[in-house]
């Protein structure tokens, strides 16, 4: 099968794994650009509120509290789909970003701006 036609297998919230701590690393990439937007951690009751409300929400390790994408922003994420990585143990979460599009706390669109100094494209090889 091409990777445009391989068969996606269901998987059920409980066969998930969790690190020691009950986390999940979310990866959140926009469905229209395929960009990689952010990354957050979820416990089984934030995947719980995030299938039921069709918000992403996450668990925030520093401040020991749940928080939806955008609640406080107005930045809503639409959720498109979740797919689980093939050892289970991180989720690929698909959205479409809403109000301005931002997806990141310093006001841009991606949080992955900061390149690593003295990499080297493929073009300087």
């Amino acid at each position: 099968m091409g990777k445009n036609s391989e068969k996606l297998i269901p998987l059920h919230s409980n066969q998930l794994k969790y690190d020691q701590n009950g986390l999940i690393p979310a990866v959140v990439q926009d469905d229209r650009t395929s960009a990689v937007l952010m990354v957050g951690y979820m416990n089984e009751e934030a995947l719980k509120r995030t299938i039921a409300d069709n918000k992403v929400c996450f668990w925030s390790r520093s401040r020991q509290e749940y928080w939806v994408k955008g609640e406080t922003s107005g930045n809503i994420f639409d959720l498109i789909s979740i797919n689980a990585d093939c050892d289970a143990d991180a989720l690929l979460i698909r959205v479409l970003p809403l109000g301005d599009g931002i997806a990141c706390h310093t006001g841009r669109y991606s949080c992955f701006f900061q390149e690593l100094a003295g990499m080297k494209g493929k073009a300087d090889d």
